[in-house]
């Protein structure tokens, strides 16, 4: 006996399950994903983690994870703020006319 699959409603959003085919089609890349991944910091690829850590300094994020051969893989985040450009306008006038700007 063949079963269709059952269409379940989320919301107004028709939702039906994926078929075997597509659901090979998705592991496939997820595979293709995870090994890229993989190869991007080959170093780490293998390890047992001891403990994760992560802190705040001067607007840098810093995130520590260290494994039980004690090695530690570190990334940092940094979001600078420039200056992208500044006037000077003489507000005493109504049109705001630009005095300097650089």
């Amino acid at each position: 006996m063949n079963k269709r699959p059952k269409t379940v409603w989320v919301g107004n959003i028709p939702v039906t399950p994926t078929s075997a085919v597509e659901h090979k089609r998705l592991e496939k890349r997820i595979k293709k994903k995870h090994e890229k991944l993989r190869r991007r910091y080959p170093e780490v690829h293998g390890k047992v983690v001891d403990y994760v850590s992560h802190s705040i300094d001067d607007g840098t994020l810093f995130f520590s994870i260290a494994f039980t051969d004690k090695t530690m893989f570190s990334l940092r985040f940094a979001c600078a703020m420039f200056i992208a450009g500044a006037d000077f306008m003489d507000a005493r006038s109504e049109d705001l006319e630009i005095s300097r700007e650089t």
